[in-house]
């Protein structure tokens, strides 16, 4: 079977289409064009501080739930806590907590604390076996009624108010308040931290903006490396690399707009770098194969813009589609973080989209002369050996065709191999030791957990509510049910206005299985039974609001998994016309998430030092975010290859010459797009940030394995397989006339939307030969 024709044949004409409109006058008016998106890029760019400005820590709270509630009405119920309650930290290697110089700074660090703004009240608690240290009295806690036991420490709850923005902006500087007086009254022997969520948080946030500068910086040479192999010259690669900065700027731009009036979750700069980079070289490059493949049948240079646009580019925009509602499919979790991201992926696929079908046709129409400059040597060969019978693909292809059953089993057993020890993954919250331990609220964490009361900053907060101007309820069946729970190392008493509030301190931290257990037995077994009657109680506090997303990510995972299955195969079902084919891409896409995760669990026991967590753990709102981004991103590999055997089998009717040809066309742009995915996610393996190098793990593992195994084999291997059932749709199945093969005379009702493909001609390799060279003039 050959899979070549004559190069320069001649192009059935197209017609006037909207895509190929649009291109061909973008590509007439390029200095328009490109100056509409350079004023978009210095707008942006100038933008960035009030960007930087606006980024928070992770709002985890879930929107409705026990723990926001609970919140809010602590708030409301005794103000001096706030709406969050720090743990102020003090540490001494050479004085104990009784010295007076120790017991001076500790002084000196509360009155140096409480004069900055957002500070509502500040709680010595008692060291042990004496009385609280400070000038504030204890208030609700007795002397030995707390775990810890280390004579060189001592702690106080703080209260902070504001919202989560404002607790963040004046963080800085109230830590800065404790830390500095407290060094210099002890003349630098005793050490004073803050923990707390805002703290963590704060930490967390310094790390994930740097991180991002390093991730750039790996990720974006390793990408022009792969481009320059891949197509041949820096010419060429340059522009999906600049297609890709420019979606992702602009989108910071826009969010640097809207962060005039909200905030937003550092993690948000790794998503839109990550996925800008990811859809914006993707989509790019399916379009400048295109438009250079078209410029070698001979095609001017617009002309060339509009068919590449009207074909690859069309390509793009379903491709976008479907990653755009994966990505709104985030909007089903009530977490403000998975709203941000959610918009953060929508806003960058959108811009990456709008560029790949405007900027990038007026860009190669004014770049065309470059498109070559820069060639490595072993790819100067002309464009008919690099894609003829005799390169690579072609001899794949026409291997493949013939043995597909052999290769369509062995592939899948050996995805259902790397899938099966995902089962064995279990989502759990951390709240980040490994990457915290050289930050100020890291050592904080450290002396706690080291003293016993590590379980401090995750206190559960039981309010007991009453009407207002009535006596507060007798809660001492509450306190004594509470208290007698092994998980619960002490239980203290605050009453306030219209609330009584029981604060639980658990013995473990509050990411701790354990203490997650405790909170649940607390909601259905503790409150039930030993509650006052007649009054509502609220279960909230940091441990609480761990379970309740917890909760929420688990729940939301099921739905958002059978949101984006249905979308994907109604928009699939309309693009291709076929009901197989979509049924087909969902299935395969989910053995790709699960060889991910199963490929995750195994390497947790191979590498050492945790480099990707504890074994069997994953952080608990990963799953539902890596299926999201994976489904909507590697969606553009099955639509690029089966749209493009779809356009060959209308023209011929011949379905096994169209899966190979197809193949053939496609095979290297596909491995080209997924090689730059996996150098993208291989940088996050850099980051400091647990979360970020699994979340590059699983996406690299994934995109390695859908560009190799699933759509350069187990695809077409099906397809050859099914034949004319592949593009089988009950009662919508729409007639084509065909040509029995490439090169013959056009029927008389051959579509003419676009020239017909000559599947042997080239997939968008540099131009070559006389009629890439009339082209280009």
């Amino acid at each position: 079977m050959r899979l070549s024709t004559l190069a320069g044949s001649r192009p059935v004409p197209h017609g006037p289409g909207l895509f190929y409109r649009w291109a061909v006058v973008a590509a007439r008016n390029p200095r328009r064009v490109l100056a509409c998106w350079l004023v978009a890029v210095a707008f942006a760019l100038a933008l960035s501080p009030v960007l930087l400005g606006s980024l928070g820590t992770p709002p985890l709270t879930v929107e409705g739930s026990a723990s926001a509630r609970a919140e809010a009405a602590l708030a409301r119920g005794v103000p001096l806590l706030g709406r969050e309650q720090m743990i102020g930290v003090f540490h001494s290697a050479g004085l104990t907590a009784a010295d007076p110089l120790y017991q001076h700074a500790v002084e000196g660090g509360y009155r140096a604390l409480q004069r900055q703004p957002g500070i509502t009240s500040i709680i010595p608690l008692p060291r042990p076996g004496g009385a609280p240290a400070g000038a504030v009295p204890a208030g609700p806690y007795r002397p030995g009624a707390l775990p810890y036991r280390s004579p060189d420490n001592l702690y106080a709850f703080i209260g902070v108010t504001g919202s989560e923005r404002d607790r963040l902006r004046r963080f800085p500087a109230q830590r800065a308040a404790l830390e500095q007086a407290t060094q210099r009254l002890s003349r630098g022997r005793v050490s004073a931290y803050l923990v707390g969520t805002t703290a963590l948080g704060y930490d967390v946030r310094n790390i994930e903006v740097a991180d991002v500068r390093q991730i750039e910086g790996v990720a974006v040479p390793l990408a022009l490396i792969v481009l320059v192999v891949g197509l041949g010259g820096l010419g060429a690669a340059v522009v999906p690399l600049i297609m890709a900065a420019v979606a992702i700027v602009v989108t910071l731009g826009v969010f640097a707009v809207v962060g005039r009036v909200a905030g937003f979750d550092a993690f948000l700069l790794t998503v839109v770098g990550v996925v800008g980079l990811g859809v914006g070289v993707d989509y790019s490059l399916l379009v400048v194969s295109r438009y250079r493949e078209e410029l070698d049948r001979g095609l001017a240079r617009e002309h060339a813009a509009g068919v590449a646009v009207a074909t690859a580019g069309r390509t793009v925009f379903y491709s976008a589609a479907v990653a755009a509602v994966a990505a709104l499919s985030l909007l089903l979790v009530r977490v403000a973080i998975f709203r941000e991201f959610a918009f953060g992926a929508f806003v960058v696929i959108v811009v990456a989209m709008g560029a790949a079908l405007s900027l990038l046709p007026a860009f190669l129409v004014w770049w065309t002369p470059w498109l070559d400059r820069g060639m490595v040597p072993w790819r100067r060969r002309s464009y008919e050996v690099v894609l003829s019978d005799e390169g690579v693909w072609a001899r794949w292809a026409r291997h493949l065709m013939r043995h597909p059953w052999p290769y369509l089993i062995g592939a899948g057993v050996l995805l259902v191999g790397c899938a099966a020890p995902a089962s064995a993954l279990r989502p759990y919250p951390d709240i980040q030791r490994q990457t915290l331990a050289r930050t100020s609220s890291g050592r904080g964490l450290a002396v706690l957990e080291g003293d016993f009361f590590g379980g401090a900053p995750g206190t559960i907060t039981v309010l007991v509510a009453r009407r207002p101007r009535t006596l507060p309820p007798k809660v001492t069946a509450l306190t004594g049910a509470l208290s007698a729970d092994p998980q619960v190392a002490a239980v203290i008493s605050i009453t306030g206005r219209d609330v009584t509030v029981l604060g639980a301190v658990p013995r473990e931290a509050p990411d701790s299985p354990r203490t997650a257990d405790l909170v649940r037995r607390i909601r259905a077994q503790i409150v039930p039974a030993a509650a006052p009657a007649g009054h509502q109680v609220l279960v909230g506090g940091p441990s609480a609001l761990l379970v309740d997303a917890h909760h929420e990510f688990t729940t939301r995972l099921w739905w958002l998994i059978g949101l984006i299955l249905t979308a994907s195969l109604v928009l699939l079902t309309l693009m291709l016309g076929s009901l197989l084919l979509p049924l087909k891409a969902v299935a395969m896409n989910l053995v790709a998430v699960g060889a991910g995760y199963g490929l995750l669990a195994v390497c947790q026991h191979i590498l050492p030092g945790g480099v990707l967590g504890s074994a069997g753990a994953v952080q608990f709102y990963l799953p539902l975010l890596v299926f999201a981004f994976l489904f909507g991103l590697s969606m553009d590999y099955e639509i690029f290859l089966v749209r493009r055997i779809q356009e060959i089998y209308r023209a011929t009717g011949d379905n096994t010459y169209a899966v190979a040809a197809g193949l053939q066309r496609t095979a290297r742009p596909i491995f080209l797009a997924a090689a730059i995915m996996v150098a993208v996610f291989a940088a996050l393996f850099t980051s400091r940030i647990l979360e970020i190098r699994q979340f590059g793990f699983v996406l690299m593992v994934a995109f390695a394995v859908e560009a190799t195994l699933i759509r350069l084999l187990l695809v077409p291997a099906a397809m050859r397989i099914l034949g004319r059932w592949n593009w089988w749709l009950p009662s919508l199945r729409r007639k084509h006339v065909h040509r029995s093969r490439p090169g013959a005379a056009p029927g008389a009702g051959e579509p003419r939307g676009h020239p017909v493909p000559d599947p042997g001609a080239g997939s968008g390799d540099r131009p070559g030969g006389a009629a890439g060279a009339r082209g280009r003039k």
